[in-house]
């Protein structure tokens, strides 16, 4: 990774930008060239080149790190070798320094993840109505849940991922990803499992039992998992598509949620073939300081998409008309940076925050309220979805990764069931 590699190299710089200051500082005061103020200098300034030298280092092996550590050396050679050199119009130090500078920016711009991270949406601060939960399952570690949808036989099928990097932009470069259908009676099996480098998205369940799943990769699109035909990709979305979230609609289409390109993508389940039906700024993440995804999730009432925005911590609607087209979005909640959600027969959505480790209500009239968080085993909480059998349809089932993002590899994502109305 180039940015890692300049950190390597811009370490080496510091270190040795912070002795030759410390050499010329014990020289000048043997030689008695220099006042103790100039030999102060010399010696708060080895120290902060060598406070680089070694946040630099760390950054090498925390991806987090680079940006922060690159942005303090590159002000550090600006501020102690770039402005000092050109006073002196001194002709080569002054080009040195700025060719280091320029790699210590260069480096900062090509690994922006901390200031990503310092830079995520902001989730509102809701009261706090919990609802009672249990696990029904701890899977393995590494196994990081993305989507949950449930058959009318009471089967619910799981999407998960293993060997995510989201220190990189081709995050889903090594991993796999499997679909595993859960039976009532708690056996699982595993009914597909993707190409490496190719991840398990979201997931619709048509009314005879054939899935449909998103994924990313080098080749994006919808996969089609039949009972009795071979999986295939029947649709493959043009480069910088990230399909996502994906729901049947009124029309028996399916619509998936475009992460990447602010857009809504309309695919015939029986030929595949995808057209673009809305294209929304208001859709978008925000351009290079983007960490959360831009529209995520999608759900349907009645001709109402609902249609989560993660990065504007948006919930927005469009109004399918009879004609086939949609209106103008409408803003149902703000404060809510939602990844994936489940409409309840009351109409209100129960939401899930991924990062945010929370699961909030919202009601029909706007009212967002907290009813989940690591209290009700909701770490990492990526997807939900209410059962669809004659046992479970008032019961709400999340998948989680575990907390991903904090405990890496070691993560194990869950299976949790919640009760809105009571067990």
């Amino acid at each position: 990774m180039i940015s890692l590699s300049l950190c390597a190299l811009l370490c080496g710089v510091m270190v040795y930008l912070a002795f030759s200051s410390w050499r010329r500082r014990k020289r000048s005061g043997r030689e008695g060239l220099l006042q103790v103020p100039s030999r102060v200098l010399l010696g708060v300034r080895s120290i902060i080149f060598m406070v680089c030298g070694v946040a630099l280092l760390a950054a090498c092996f925390v991806p987090f790190l680079v940006f922060f550590a690159a942005c303090l050396a590159g002000t550090a050679v600006v501020g102690l070798c770039c402005v000092p050199a050109m006073r002196h119009r001194r002709s080569t130090d002054f080009g040195v320094s700025v060719l280091v500078s320029v790699a210590a920016f260069g480096a900062a711009i090509l690994q922006p993840l901390g200031l990503k991270v310092m830079l995520l949406p902001t989730a509102a601060n809701l009261p706090y109505q919990p609802i009672s939960s249990r696990v029904l399952k701890t899977y393995d570690a590494g196994l990081a849940f993305e989507g949950i949808a449930a058959g009318s036989d009471g089967t619910l099928y799981l999407t998960g991922n293993r060997n995510l990097n989201f220190n990189v932009s081709d995050y889903y470069r090594k991993a796999s990803g499997v679909l595993i259908a859960r039976a009532p009676s708690g056996s699982e099996r595993v009914l597909f499992q993707t190409p490496i480098g190719t991840t398990a998205g979201m997931i619709a369940v048509d009314a005879d039992g054939t899935i449909f799943m998103t994924s990313h990769g080098e080749v994006s699109g919808v996969w089609k998992i039949g009972r009795r035909e071979a999986p295939k990709m029947i649709s493959r979305l043009p480069g910088g598509a990230w399909p996502n979230g994906i729901a049947f609609g009124p029309d028996g289409q399916l619509y998936s949620a475009d992460s990447s390109l602010a857009a809504i993508w309309k695919i015939d389940p029986s030929s595949g073939h995808a057209a673009q039906v809305i294209a929304d700024k208001a859709l978008a993440a925000r351009p290079f300081i983007a960490l959360a995804p831009g529209a995520n999730g999608i759900q349907f009432k009645g001709r109402q998409m609902i249609v989560t925005v993660s990065d504007s911590a948006e919930a927005l609607s469009y109004e399918l008309n009879s004609a086939g087209h949609f209106g103008r979005a409408k803003v149902l909640a703000k404060g809510v940076p939602g990844d994936d959600f489940a409409i309840n027969s009351d109409g209100s959505i129960f939401v899930t925050t991924h990062p945010y480790d929370t699961l909030v209500r919202i009601d029909e009239r706007g009212k967002r309220t907290l009813v989940g968080d690591n209290r009700q085993h909701i770490v990492g909480a990526t997807a939900a979805a209410f059962g669809r059998g004659t046992f479970d349809r008032a019961t709400l089932y999340v998948v989680t990764d575990g907390g991903a993002f904090t405990k890496g590899p070691e993560a194990r994502g869950q299976l949790v069931a919640l009760y809105p109305q009571g067990q």
